[in-house]
């Protein structure tokens, strides 16, 4: 797994406005970090629903990835992997939203 890559994970049941169900997800942790072959990881979840948000990033193929929702989760919730990857374009830019909205 490598930062940016589209994998698909089981959020579970979720609660009002949290990511639900079994969806995409775009890696944000950093390749330095993954090298370490973590338990947990960070990811934003994607969404077919566009809402028009200055937080969504287009994602061919899997909608937008949702940068307003940055989760961490378990690896277990990983149920599939993709061959995948958004690109180190639209990996800085979901990465600067996040940023912008951790006030960082």
């Amino acid at each position: 797994m490598r930062a940016g890559d589209v994998v698909r994970c089981d959020f579970g049941t979720p609660a009002r406005g949290e990511p639900g169900f079994v969806r995409p997800a775009i890696v944000v942790t950093s390749d330095d970090v993954l090298e370490f072959r973590q338990h947990a990881i960070a990811v934003v979840p994607c969404t077919t629903k566009r809402r028009g948000w200055l937080s969504e990033v287009d994602v061919t193929g899997f909608g937008v990835a949702q940068a307003h929702l940055p989760t961490t989760i378990s690896v277990d919730r990983v149920v599939e992997t993709t061959d995948t990857n958004v690109g180190s374009v639209a990996l800085k830019q979901i990465r600067e939203l996040i940023a912008d909205l951790l006030g960082l």
